[in-house]
């Protein structure tokens, strides 16, 4: 396992883990298919998107390790068809969700593994189910339903 450091900063928690996490490219500019998105979803000022083996990052905020590891899950559940991938995410709900709950189920379990702070690892869940049950994604479902969504596929899921 990697050695990490764990901290809360502004808010943000803030993990820095020794190993290079993905061969994804970063870039701070909007997504090829920002104007698509933005008809079906209502993405906060600092949202992140991946698009193939690119994070897009337009606010150019710093990326934790963890949110890296989240696009990266989304980068594999794309494949070779990031376009048609993209089509089903917006228009099937219930397909946006089973993609979100496994990115944010990996996302937790990459966290799990990098810190042993039980404090951190609550405030990381509740950050992860507030994002879930957010206007962002469509309001799919209530805060509680997240947080148990996520925990749960950690637990089948490790």
């Amino acid at each position: 396992m990697s050695s990490a450091i764990e901290t809360i900063r502004n808010g943000i928690l803030e993990i820095k883990i020794v190993t290079k996490l993905s061969n994804m490219k970063i870039v701070n500019t909007l997504p090829p298919n920002y104007e698509i998105l933005s008809l079906y979803l209502n993405p906060p000022d600092h949202a992140v998107y991946c698009y193939g083996d690119t994070i897009y990052n337009p606010s150019g905020k710093k990326l934790t390790p963890d949110i890296e590891h989240h696009e990266s899950i989304h980068s594999k559940q794309q494949g070779d068809d990031v376009d048609g991938w993209y089509t089903k995410y917006l228009q099937d709900k219930e397909f946006r969700l089973k993609q979100e709950i496994s990115a944010y189920g990996e996302q937790y379990n990459f966290i799990k593994e990098h810190i042993q702070n039980s404090k951190l690892l609550k405030w990381g869940l509740e950050k992860m189910a507030e994002a879930l049950s957010s206007e962002a994604y469509g309001n799919l479902l209530s805060y509680g339903e997240a947080e148990s969504k996520i925990r749960n596929y950690t637990k089948f899921n490790t």
